[in-house]
């Protein structure tokens, strides 16, 4: 028995609403896209903090070493 690789569970609903998965290719409507762009956005205040904590204890240290 051959498998027919053409054949998906979800090639049914493609000629359904095409107006949904041609609002899905535009990155603003794309919830995958979002959650990247949020993620992205999360990794880069936390990198930030940390920076700004790594600042604020290498003064603290420097200010000991002069004092």
């Amino acid at each position: 028995m051959e498998r027919n690789s053409d054949f998906s569970p979800y090639s049914q609903l493609d000629g359904i609403d095409n107006g949904l998965n041609d609002m899905y290719k535009d990155p603003m409507f794309n919830p995958i896209m979002q959650y990247e762009q949020a993620y992205s956005y999360y990794k880069y205040l936390c990198m930030q903090m940390d920076y700004k904590i790594k600042c604020k204890e290498y003064e603290k240290m420097c200010n000991s070493k002069n004092s």
